[in-house]
């Protein structure tokens, strides 16, 4: 059989080992594997590159993604997807493994409608895919964020500073939440309604008071702007403030040992499924446990 594969949108660690271990395991069933780079710009722009064990077998440790990741708008017009089809007919491409986020999941649930034998794995920083409780990249994100969180914290307890990280996420609360968690935030900002200027020099307040010292926020992106509420801190507490952005250093490392076993997970339930003729799904995470979802039943 003919496997396709691709990685779309913005790359997550994890997507290298996700890439090694299909190509392993493919090769010992017998099938070749293809790679379409770029995500699904490739599709459209007939980008494809054989892929063998001796070109990925030790890019498994590595962050982003050996064959691209990218986000196309020509793939959503008309003329595009049908370009992406007709490709897919031309290199006789059995079956498609795509991998990435929401955006990812919308092109593969289209792709499949069209006839199109598609396995989607949730490939995301940001853990927004309400169908699996893990997409893989989200553990790596997190600990690279905790891990820079807390070297701040270490520079800004020796000085009895204040400081302000903001975290990835896109629009999903997930990382910041998780990163509050870890790090013991004084404060967290999950979104714009999280913002009350008034509880937060409450919070700080009562946190100085108690003798502690160096209170942090942790706020996911796309929710205030930080530099405005460290200039409201430190003129409120005449202590030095600090706003930082973590950005993509939560991204491009090496992915952790838990989405490294994540991606060994992913490949094994796609090649067994495909070496026992079941061609068509999503896979998630529930109860820990890989599970295989009907791209109509998926709630976005």
């Amino acid at each position: 059989m003919n496997i396709g594969v691709l990685t779309s949108g913005g790359d997550a660690p994890g997507m290298n080992a996700l890439i090694s271990n299909i190509v392993s395991l493919a090769e010992e069933s017998g099938h070749k594997v293809f790679a379409f780079r770029c995500g699904y710009q490739g599709l459209v722009d007939n980008d494809i590159i054989r892929l063998t064990s001796d070109l990925t077998d030790n890019i498994f440790h590595l962050g982003g993604s050996y064959i691209k990741a990218f986000r196309s708008s020509d793939f959503m017009t008309e003329e595009g997807f049908n370009s992406a089809i007709k490709n897919i007919k031309e290199y006789n491409i059995n079956l498609l493994i795509v991998s990435g986020g929401d955006g990812t999941l919308k092109g593969a649930t289209k792709l499949s409608a069209s006839g199109v034998n598609v396995i989607y794995i949730p490939s995301t920083i940001d853990n927004d895919l309400k169908y699996t409780e893990r997409s893989l990249g989200f553990d790596s994100a997190l600990n690279s964020a905790v891990d820079y969180i807390e070297k701040i914290k270490m520079t800004m307890l020796s000085m009895n500073r204040i400081f302000i990280c903001e975290v990835m996420g896109r629009y999903s609360p997930e990382l910041a939440i998780n990163c509050a968690y870890a790090t013991n935030a004084t404060y967290l900002i999950e979104n714009k309604k999280d913002y009350d200027e008034q509880k937060i020099l409450d919070t700080f307040r009562n946190y100085l008071n108690a003798g502690k010292n160096s209170p942090f926020i942790i706020v996911r992106e796309n929710s205030i702007n930080i530099n405005k509420l460290a200039q409201l801190l430190q003129n409120e507490f005449d202590i030095e403030t600090r706003a930082t952005v973590v950005g993509y250093v939560q991204r491009g490392v090496s992915p952790s040992v838990c989405d490294r076993i994540l991606a060994r997970k992913f490949a094994e339930a796609s090649i067994n499924s495909i070496n026992n003729g079941e061609l068509n799904f999503a896979l998630g995470v529930v109860n820990n446990d890989i599970k295989k979802f009907n791209f109509k039943e998926i709630k976005k």
